[in-house]
């Protein structure tokens, strides 16, 4: 997975150049600022005792059925499982919203409302990262998708600003291959630290990368502008399912 990660993420990391001229780079990059278009919570949850992922379906599916008028429009509802593990007791609630803090308030109330507690123990910390979607596959209605998050931090000196550019080619290029495939990129708090999130539209996806994107000529300079500009602390695959 990882493997799979640095070539493709790694595109959006540019190095600073040794000249004098940039001397002012990070100065002037930490200007630069990602168009944030929509605020990102997890709510992390494990089972309770005596209780199964087949409550937790059908749970949601009672939700969705009786309470999405309840709403707000602009909500999206994700439930994010781990990926190969035989037994599962956890799982993530992710919910993306246009700015608006109040209608993940009503999606608790709603989940505690309807009975989530019994089932599982959820944080529901409501933090409001701000978001962008960096490359969006448009191409696909599924609701049934591989989705890896990855916890990274940038290296000292580097920030958004440094690898504004890359993240435009890299985002031609991807679009020019038609992978299906979107990517998104999460601010936390603090402003060293971000997640990066890949969408997998296929099962065969490590195939699609290594015939069309691993394949280009770019891809081992791709690698080490990455290393220059981050590291990676975590990834962690998940099968995740669209609700709303």
């Amino acid at each position: 997975m990882y493997r799979v990660f640095y070539l493709l993420i790694t595109v959006i990391f540019l190095s600073s150049c040794s000249s004098d001229e940039d001397n002012d780079q990070p100065l002037l990059s930490s200007l630069i600022m990602p168009n944030f278009s929509f605020k990102q919570d997890y709510f992390n949850c494990n089972l309770n005792q005596e209780y199964s992922l087949i409550n937790i379906e059908s749970f949601f599916s009672k939700v969705v059925d009786q309470s999405a008028e309840k709403l707000s429009k602009d909500l999206n509802l994700f439930l994010l499982f781990p990926n190969n593990d035989e037994v599962i007791n956890s799982f993530i609630i992710s919910i993306t919203t246009r700015k608006n803090h109040e209608s993940v308030l009503r999606l608790v109330e709603v989940l505690k409302n309807e009975g989530l507690e019994e089932l599982a123990t959820c944080s529901f910390g409501i933090y409001q990262n701000n978001g962008i979607k960096l490359i969006d596959f448009s191409q696909t209605n599924n609701s049934l998708f591989l989705q890896e998050i990855l916890r990274c931090r940038f290296n000292e000196g580097y920030n958004y600003g440094t690898f504004k550019i890359a993240i435009d080619r890299f985002s031609n290029q991807i679009k020019s291959l038609k992978i299906p495939y979107s990517s998104s990129y999460i601010q936390t708090k603090s402003n060293f630290d971000f997640l990066w999130i890949n969408s997998f539209y296929e099962e065969n996806y490590t195939e699609t990368l290594s015939k069309q994107w691993i394949i280009l000529n770019d891809s081992d300079e791709i690698k080490d502008e990455f290393i220059a500009n981050a590291t990676c602390v975590d990834s962690n695959l998940y099968k995740a399912y669209k609700l709303i």
